[in-house]
């Protein structure tokens, strides 16, 4: 019997993350109409300190992680974009992109099911991401109203309407929800109770000398 070393073994073997600071007992995970991609950097997929792709991930039952940087030639990717059952479009804010919650969306995705790809990634990161990959930069952008900052207050963003990937998630979800495209009824609302669990966590571990040793 092959016995795992002792670092692998107080690991969560489903988020990654050790056992001490594992998320997943805050995760309540749910169903969409719209399948999400996570493409994750692999710096995000080795690191997992204060990242929340995975979370996401785990919230989401209608998605999927995919790690690298560029995609071009990535064969699972391609072959869910060739599909004619998607309509993909990446959430990447741009001037000509389209409001999730906008009628033009709703129409674009009409008879498919929304495919909607976020970049797991810092924000510089998130950007040569694009850059290398060629079959990205050919697919319509997706935004939404960011009418809040982040709540995610353990992790300084580079700039004002930056959001983790778990509020983006949630984000995107509220305006396809408004926009009549899903029928969630509020459930993408764990989302954010799952955020605002980790973050309470962390404060906490902040505070508590001796919860120091677990801080993320």
């Amino acid at each position: 019997m092959t016995t795992l070393p002792e670092k692998q073994r107080d690991l969560c073997l489903t988020c990654n993350r050790s056992r001490a600071t594992c998320f997943c007992k805050y995760t309540q995970p749910f169903e969409t109409r719209t399948r999400f991609l996570i493409l994750m950097h692999p710096r995000e997929f080795k690191r997992q300190r204060t990242g929340t792709g995975r979370v996401t991930h785990l919230s989401l039952l209608n998605s999927e992680i995919l790690v690298g940087v560029d995609f071009s030639q990535h064969e699972r990717l391609n072959q869910i974009l060739q599909s004619a059952d998607y309509f993909p479009a990446l959430l990447f804010p741009v001037a000509e992109s389209l409001d999730a919650a906008s009628p033009q969306f709703r129409a674009a995705a009409l008879g498919r099911t929304p495919l909607v790809i976020i970049l797991d990634a810092t924000w510089s990161s998130a950007r040569k991401m694009l850059r290398s990959s060629a079959n990205l930069q050919t697919l319509p952008r997706l935004s939404f109203t960011a009418d809040n900052a982040s709540r995610f207050v353990i992790k300084r963003q580079p700039r004002d309407f930056c959001l983790s990937t778990i509020e983006a998630a949630y984000r995107t979800l509220d305006a396809l929800d408004s926009s009549g495209v899903e029928d969630l009824r509020g459930r993408h609302s764990a989302l954010m109770q799952t955020l605002d669990q980790i973050v309470e966590f962390q404060l906490r571990c902040t505070a508590d000398p001796n919860l120091v040793s677990h801080r993320i």
